[in-house]
């Protein structure tokens, strides 16, 4: 009940400027690789978690690597963002765009994050076999020392 409680009022908290077009944001800061808080002209702060992506989790290896790319893609751009979906947190689920290209594209084909295992994209799957190949980013590392995140969480529960 709680939990509800909480998403509701996230939700609320978190919405979106009121823009017609989901385009001109900013970046505030990088949570990680795979979040972050975004702000528009009304100065109304909220948090978007990159959709169909995965990164490396606060511990892992490549975590800090990966918030360093995504701050690389982000700082300084004017930010669409393509959905409107929420998780459970209340945070928007979107892809982010610059310039007309996907973020989300990048932090994968750069090797910055993994595809999530839950996505339907033919693509993005295309894009994380081509730098896995072609050991881009955490997949450089050694086996060892890669985690899809997700089993990683699983692992490592939260206190």
């Amino acid at each position: 009940m709680w939990r509800l409680i909480i998403a509701f009022c996230l939700l609320i908290t978190t919405t979106s400027c009121g823009q017609a077009n989901d385009a001109g944001y900013q970046l505030v800061y990088v949570q990680d690789g795979d979040s972050a808080v975004l702000c528009c002209d009304k100065g109304k702060k909220f948090t978007v978690r990159l959709l169909d992506i995965d990164a490396p989790e606060r511990h892992q290896p490549y975590a800090e690597d990966s918030k360093a790319t995504l701050k690389q893609l982000l700082q300084g751009e004017s930010l669409v963002l393509r959905g409107a979906k929420r998780d459970r947190y209340g945070r928007r689920l979107a892809i982010i765009e610059v310039n007309g290209e996907s973020i989300n594209d990048k932090m994968v084909e750069s090797g910055a994050a993994w595809v999530w295992k839950y996505s339907k994209s033919k693509r993005m799957r295309a894009l994380q076999q081509a730098a896995k190949e072609s050991g881009e980013g955490l997949w450089a590392l050694p086996e060892a020392q890669r985690q899809d995140p997700w089993e990683w969480r699983q692992s490592h529960p939260r206190k």
